[in-house]
């Protein structure tokens, strides 16, 4: 089982972004690999997620967090179903999947699953 880091892509408000890919995100080579995500241990911070599936579909986990830090993480994992070659987008609050190492943990039952991640900006 391997870590494959992710490190977020920061958004600003009103602000073009660079020109993001829905194919361009980091892999995990096997199912016994996990996504961790650079979440700065800030358990009140929104991320964007998007997976990618390299065409035969699975379950994305996003692991709930560990207290400490956060403090929403009696609501359990929440799993993601992927269709094959499906794209999707989804918005997570750190308090509920931040784990005490300052990281948000992602499992796919499908190796060739892509994840990118964004900070979304204070309003």
């Amino acid at each position: 089982m391997a870590d494959v880091a992710v490190t977020p892509t920061a958004l600003a408000i009103n602000v073009a972004s660079a020109d993001i890919l829905d194919a361009d995100g980091t892999a995990i080579a096997d199912t016994a690999d996990t996504f961790s995500i650079t979440a700065g241990g800030q358990a009140g911070q929104h991320l964007l997620l998007k997976f990618f599936d390299d065409g035969t579909g699975c379950d994305v986990v996003i692991k709930a967090g560990d207290r400490p830090p956060s403090q929403r993480a009696g609501l359990g994992d929440l799993t993601i179903t992927m269709a094959a070659s499906d794209c999707k987008y989804i918005v997570i609050e750190t308090g509920r999947f931040l784990q005490n190492d300052g990281t948000i943990r992602v499992t796919a039952t499908d190796a060739g699953l892509e994840c990118k991640a964004f900070t979304l900006p204070d309003q």
